[in-house]
């Protein structure tokens, strides 16, 4: 009986962290969605915060008797800079973030090609060759360009998967796409713009670069409900220390690394991921965390609860400035894994100094 007292208590702990820590942001932000996209129009959600925001937008939908479709929808930026890997468009993404080290480890890291792929592709010569991001931002876009026969040969069968994918989600059936995620300066949505040649419409916590851009033809819009024109850097504390939230807010498995046709039945996928963060180990546990916040919102859309967003942003500067905020019991799910960057996982704890 101890044990199950013990248990009770430990998931009580992080269900009532949830409620006061997610709970406010997740129902403010589903009922800015609620307000602003048309009744008509599916909301995708973008992996891998999208997992539990669209689970809170149908938690406050719930809470308000109200029906809207929404669909969590399998993506990484990584994923994207490979199946575009051959298209120019995209390299004004893949190519923005520093790098330094061998022409290899680029393609690997950044556009998730296999040795076996790269040695497809690429001579051993070229592989090998040391690269410095932005200086050789120009020779790395001729070396991709000249090789780009080959690349679109590696990349089309996940490509296929993934296009057929989203015909399952009816992302290829809409005239324009409302896009959600935490933020912020709209990779993905840009991205997903140029793979489908469509008008996108983001719909974002904090947006960096906020309003109708033309992106490659196709027009991208893009709206920040908590704040907006904010950089990283400019001392905007949920977005400096944003990674407080992608640590809790994310799906149960590691980043989204590449889909093919299931070789027994072609109307399924294999999905593949990278390696899990400590947040998707204990997963149970940040069920537990986000219990709560689910639960808070479907009761404050019943309850007819509303948040400014002054409000939020004093909540959320009291956990993410001040050290012991967060509970003894939740601290080790605070990691997030920043391969894109190279950076490796972090745990945002630690990283500012409030462990």
């Amino acid at each position: 009986m101890a044990n199950v007292t013990e248990t009770k208590v430990h998931e009580a702990r992080f269900s009532s962290f949830g409620t006061t820590f997610m709970g406010p942001l997740l129902s403010y932000f589903a009922q800015n969605l609620v307000n602003h996209v048309p009744r008509d129009k599916p909301l995708y959600f973008l992996a891998r915060e999208g997992y539990w925001l669209e689970k809170a937008y149908q938690s406050y939908l719930n809470g308000a008797d109200i029906q809207r479709e929404s669909h969590y929808l399998l993506v990484s930026r990584a994923f994207l800079f490979k199946i575009l890997a051959s298209d120019k468009r995209s390299y004004a993404y893949s190519l923005k973030s520093s790098f330094s080290g061998a022409f290899y480890d680029l393609i690997r890291t950044r556009f998730l090609l296999s040795d076996s792929q790269i040695k497809q592709i690429f001579d051993e010569e070229t592989a090998q060759e040391l690269v410095y991001l932005p200086d050789d931002k120009k020779k790395i876009i001729e070396v991709l360009n000249q090789h780009s026969t080959r690349i679109e040969e590696v990349i089309t069968p996940s490509k296929q998967a993934y296009l057929s994918y989203l015909e399952t989600l009816g992302v290829l059936h809409q005239d324009s796409l409302h896009l959600v995620d935490v933020g912020y300066s709209g990779t993905i949505q840009s991205l997903l713009g140029i793979l489908l040649d469509k008008d996108t419409h983001g719909h974002y916590l904090i947006a960096s670069k906020p309003g109708k851009h033309i992106i490659e033809n196709q027009q991208a819009e893009m709206h920040g409900y908590l704040k907006e024109n904010v950089k990283l850097g400019d001392g905007y504390l949920p977005l400096d220390r944003s990674m407080f939230l992608e640590s809790l807010l994310t799906a149960p498995y590691g980043q989204f690394r590449g889909i093919r046709l299931n070789t027994f039945d072609p109307t399924k996928f294999d999905f593949y991921y990278g390696r899990k963060v400590a947040s998707q180990r204990y997963f149970h546990e940040l069920e537990q965390v986000m219990k709560g916040a689910l639960q808070y919102c479907e009761h404050a859309a019943k309850y007819g609860i509303h948040f400014d967003v002054e409000e939020l942003e004093m909540l959320f500067t009291s956990y993410l400035s001040k050290a012991n905020m967060v509970p003894r019991s939740v601290r080790h799910i605070f990691d997030i894994d920043d391969d894109v960057t190279g950076n490796g996982t972090v745990n945002a704890l630690q990283f500012f100094g409030l462990a």
